[in-house]
C-alpha cells in the first residue's frame, strides 16, 4: 500500500513537472517571437526555422518510440528557434485578421488542446494504439503541404489545414495516453513537454490558416 501511494505521488509528480517545462516551452516560444520581432529581419527569419524544423521531422519519427530523452537546453532552443521562425507568420495573420481574431484562433487553440488534454487524462480508453496511424498521417500531411505549394487552391489548403487539426489532435490524445498509460522517468520530461508543445502549436498554425480563410470570404 505505501508503495502504492509512492508510486502515485511520484507519477503525479512528473506529469506536474511536464505541465510546467509545457508552459515554459510556451513562453520561450513567445520570447523568440518578440526577439525575432525586434532583431531578424523576416526574410531571414526562415533561417531559424531550418532548425526547427529538423527536430519537428526528428519528432515525428521517434514519437513511433513511447519518449526518446532530449536535453532541457535543447528543447528550449527548439521553442526559442521556432519563436523566431514564427513570427513573420503571426504577423502575417495580424496584418491580415486583426489582432482580435488572432486571439480568438489562439482561444480556439486552447480550447482544442486543454479539452482532448482533458479527455484524455480522465477517460479509460487508451490511445497509445492510434500511434502508427498518426504517424502515417503526419507523413502524408507533410507530403500533401508540399504538393500544396504548387497548388493554388482554397478548398486545397482548407483540406489540409483541417487534416492538420485532426492529426495533431490525435496526437494531443496519444501523447497524454503515453503519460498516464506509460512508466516514464524524469529524464524524459523535457521530451515529453516537447511533444505536447509541438502538438499545441501546428494546431494553432492550422486555425490560424483557417479562420483566417474564412475571415477573407466574408
Amino acid at each position: 500500500m505505501d508503495r502504492y501511494y509512492y508510486n502515485e505521488y511520484s507519477n503525479n509528480n512528473l506529469i506536474n513537472k511536464v505541465l510546467v517545462e509545457f508552459f515554459a516551452l510556451l513562453l520561450i516560444c513567445t520570447v523568440g517571437m518578440v526577439f525575432g520581432l525586434m532583431f531578424v529581419p523576416p526574410q531571414f527569419a526562415f533561417i531559424a526555422g531550418i532548425g526547427s524544423l529538423i527536430v519537428l521531422i526528428i519528432a515525428a519519427v521517434t514519437k513511433r518510440r513511447e519518449f526518446k530523452p532530449l536535453s532541457r537546453l535543447n528543447c528550449f532552443s527548439v521553442a526559442f528557434l521556432m519563436g523566431i521562425s514564427l513570427y513573420p507568420t503571426l504577423m502575417y495573420y495580424w496584418s491580415v485578421m486583426g489582432s482580435f481574431l488572432v486571439l480568438v484562433s489562439l482561444g480556439i487553440t486552447t480550447a482544442i488542446f486543454g479539452g482532448l488534454a482533458l479527455y484524455s487524462s480522465q477517460t479509460k480508453r487508451d490511445f497509445t494504439f492510434l500511434g502508427g496511424t498518426l504517424f502515417a498521417g503526419l507523413i502524408a500531411l507533410i507530403l500533401i503541404s508540399l504538393v500544396g505549394f504548387f497548388i493554388r487552391s482554397d478548398i486545397y489548403h482548407l483540406a489540409i489545414a483541417w487534416l492538420g487539426i485532426l492529426i495533431f489532435s490525435g496526437y494531443v490524445l496519444y501523447d497524454i495516453s503515453m503519460i498516464k498509460n506509460r512508466p516514464f522517468t524524469e529524464g524524459d520530461v523535457p521530451a515529453i513537454a516537447l511533444n505536447l508543445f509541438l502538438d499545441f502549436i501546428n494546431i494553432f498554425i492550422y486555425v490560424l490558416r483557417i479562420v483566417s480563410r474564412f475571415s477573407r470570404r466574408d
